[in-house]
């Protein structure tokens, strides 16, 4: 067994998406400016509102966590090998998804329309940084990296029954 890394080390391994935390800066400038909200501020709607921005912001934090945990004696940066294990066996992307959930439950919690209208701008962005790593991947390791994207979903889960099983045997052929 390894000794464990530096705490340092660690938290240099959770990439906080600059577009998310920017995408939620802006909102909440915005906010300030030209208030915008998504709904009433007290009554029925309210408590749901609050509710699924608590389950969403809850559920990102849990799944960045969780991938933090799967990835962490892999630097993220660059990488020498793939996490394909814990929430990466179902996302390629487990921790852009769960600050997609957080932005999304920052921006429920507060009622503000402005940080929800960011998080869209925000997801694109990421995006794009997504295609630019996995191109990093497919050249750094290609066959596994190959395998791994025909068989794991980028962001969702799919529940496609044989979805796992029907995309190893085509990458067999």
């Amino acid at each position: 067994m390894t000794a464990p890394r530096d705490w340092s080390q660690l938290l240099s391994n959770i990439p906080l998406p600059e577009q998310n935390l920017a995408g939620i800066g802006v909102g909440l400038v915005l906010q300030r400016l030209w208030p915008l909200r998504i709904g009433q501020p007290s009554g029925p709607p309210s408590v749901l509102r609050q509710v699924a921005g608590g389950a969403s912001l809850a559920a990102g934090g849990a799944l960045i966590a969780s991938a933090w945990l799967a990835a962490r004696s892999t630097r993220l940066a660059r990488p020498d090998t793939l996490v394909t294990s814990g929430p990466y066996a179902f996302s390629r992307n487990p921790m852009y998804v769960g600050w997609a959930l957080a932005h999304l439950g920052v921006g429920l919690l507060r009622n503000d329309a402005w940080v929800l209208a960011a998080l869209p701008v925000a997801s694109a962005a990421v995006h794009r940084g997504v295609l630019r790593e996995e191109a990093f991947l497919e050249e750094a390791f290609p066959a596994e990296f190959t395998r791994y994207r025909l068989s794991v979903p980028r962001y969702l889960p799919t529940r496609r029954a044989g979805f796992r099983a029907g995309q190893r045997r085509r990458l067999r052929r």
